[in-house]
């Protein structure tokens, strides 16, 4: 196989049709490739995001798509990202599509359903052309235009993790800000603004959105650019945060600064609902000194968003002066990512109880809390333990049991997350028993089916008999019993071959057919493999 050295290859599959995504992850052995990242997409502008979050090398597509086609989706990547390799995976045969994707520099075009030899055959030779383009683009000029690929990615990065509260000394975040060519530095007077997309936006779905997106963030930059500096990212809620500062602090005052700013905004509120047809709510903050005002600032603005209902218009809120905070704070932890459900979803027993501890420092540490919070925080732990025991089909109290689940007088956020930890390893230890019991019956009912019907057995047949995807059952047999399915029809089938030698007259093509091979001149072919003789051979032994 081919590995790579000093670079990690990271590889976007996207289908619209999720089971063949979720299925090619788990079932290709994508680390005998060297491929360390697997990210999946659902649709073209959801693997467009992805790969502007991340340095995709390889993308493996399906060309008929909604939305955006896959040979759309290469078109715009080929704008971006010249050097991601693409694969068309397609069940039409026809060779327009072939034409077509080769003038957007394909290297490889695959037909469904997808056979494992051939993909790894693609792979193998994109990842050769991939690292012949990495022998010959060492110099600094070619480096330098990767890094300019990556540059509004790593901007927008670097911005949401500011936001988000994240600490650089001063020399580290310098050494980020000259690198990414962001003309920002400490104690610069900056202002934030956050903008939401309202509901005519959201209408026409995520690939419209993120058209919206950027048509909105093109506006911003254009009303803005004249007259301030304009750093832009994408927050976690789906809302887009401008940081701005003046290019006039020398000439200009705070108050004219901040009436410039707020006519600016004004018209941007008003051109998107002109030209976009689509109102957006904007909430311009308060004054603050850069980096250490602006996770506060970030956070004031989004509170002033939540109080608001948006409406088709939107609104526009400016916070002239810093907000007094309320003694009701927001439970963030509580609804930060990875979930409460993901991480149980996922299996994350002991990061579920992290959350929990961090829950726990977070409402210790506020100013008072009420028993809303502590009926919030039960809300969302039940909830995630009633999604988890309906998705494997189970009642939670009869998981649990009803004596846990009726507690409900808690007089401490202390006494709830201990509530929340005894479930937690109660569902862990009868959900993992119940999982390794189901999968052990699974394969027992597997290796019955192919026991009685040797003849037509296959790993579609065992499939089909246990309505399971094939995938799956190819996975799910080679965890449990260490061989794949085909192996062990394979073995089955040459250990009653050998009985019917043995302990018959049978002739060879007799056995043959009773094993279902149509052709006896393979089954020679396949037992003298197996045992190093032919059937008459081994006949003649006994």
């Amino acid at each position: 196989m081919i590995r790579r050295e000093k670079h990690i290859l990271q590889i976007l599959l996207v289908d619209d049709e999720q089971y063949v995504v979720d299925d090619l992850e788990l079932a290709f052995p994508w680390q005998d490739f060297g491929i360390d990242k697997v990210y999946k997409a659902y649709s073209g502008a959801q693997a467009m995001q992805i790969a502007l979050q991340y340095p995709i090398d390889i993308i493996i597509t399906d060309i008929a798509m909604p939305g955006m086609s896959g040979l759309e989706l290469v078109k715009q990547m080929r704008k971006t990202h010249r050097r991601v390799k693409c694969i068309l995976l397609t069940g039409y045969a026809e060779f327009e599509y072939a034409r077509e994707a080769l003038q957007y520099g394909v290297v490889e075009y695959l037909v469904k359903p997808l056979d494992h030899h051939k993909l790894r055959a693609a792979l193998e030779s994109t990842i050769k052309t991939i690292q012949k383009e990495i022998d010959t683009t060492a110099s600094y000029e070619q480096a330098m235009l990767a890094f300019r690929e990556h540059l509004p990615a790593l901007r927008d990065k670097l911005l949401v993790e500011l936001i988000q509260g994240k600490a650089y000394s001063e020399a580290r975040l310098k050494e980020k800000l000259d690198g990414y060519q962001l003309n920002f530095q400490r104690k610069d007077r900056v202002f934030l603004i956050l903008i939401r997309l309202e509901e005519h936006f959201t209408n026409f779905g995520l690939d419209s959105q993120l058209l919206f997106e950027y048509a909105v963030t093109n506006i911003a930059c254009e009303l803005l650019g004249a007259g301030f500096e304009v750093w832009h990212c994408r927050d976690t809620y789906e809302n887009l945060v401008f940081l701005v500062k003046s290019n006039d602090e020398e000439v200009m005052d705070a108050d004219n600064i901040l009436k410039q700013l707020t006519h600016n905004t004004h018209q941007l509120h008003s051109s998107v609902n002109e030209y976009l047809n689509g109102g957006i709510s904007v909430i311009l903050s308060y004054p603050g000194e850069f980096p250490l005002d602006i996770r506060s600032m970030y956070e004031d603005s989004q509170s002033a968003l939540r109080q608001q209902v948006g409406n088709d218009k939107g609104y526009f809120i400016s916070l002239t002066d810093k907000q007094k905070s309320s003694p009701v704070q927001p439970l963030k932890d509580l609804y930060a990512s990875p979930t409460l459900m993901h991480l149980l979803e996922t299996g994350q027993w002991q990061g579920y109880k992290e959350r929990l501890q961090q829950m726990k420092d977070f409402s210790n540490n506020l100013p008072a809390y009420n028993e809303e919070y502590i009926e919030e925080i039960r809300s969302m732990i039940l909830g995630s333990f009633h999604y988890i025991a309906h998705k494997n089909h189970s009642l939670l109290s009869d998981l649990v049991g009803r004596e846990l689940l009726d507690k409900t007088l808690f007089r401490s956020v202390s006494q709830l997350i201990s509530w929340g930890e005894t479930l937690v390893d109660t569902l862990q230890v009868k959900l993992e028993r119940d999982t390794q019991n189901n999968r052990l019956g699974i394969i027992k009912e597997m290796q019955s089916c192919i026991a009685a019907n040797l003849a037509e057995a296959s790993q579609q047949f065992v499939a089909d008999a246990v309505s399971l995807h094939p995938a799956y059952v190819s996975r799910l047999f080679k965890q449990v019993s260490g061989i794949s399915i085909s192996e062990y029809i394979l073995n089955m089938k040459m250990e009653q071959a050998v009985a019917c030698l043995r302990n018959s007259d049978m002739r060879i093509y007799e056995i043959s057919e009773q094993l279902g091979y149509a052709n006896s001149q393979y089954f020679i072919k396949v037992f003298k493999e197996q045992f190093g003789m032919t059937p008459q051979d081994y006949r003649g032994k006994l």
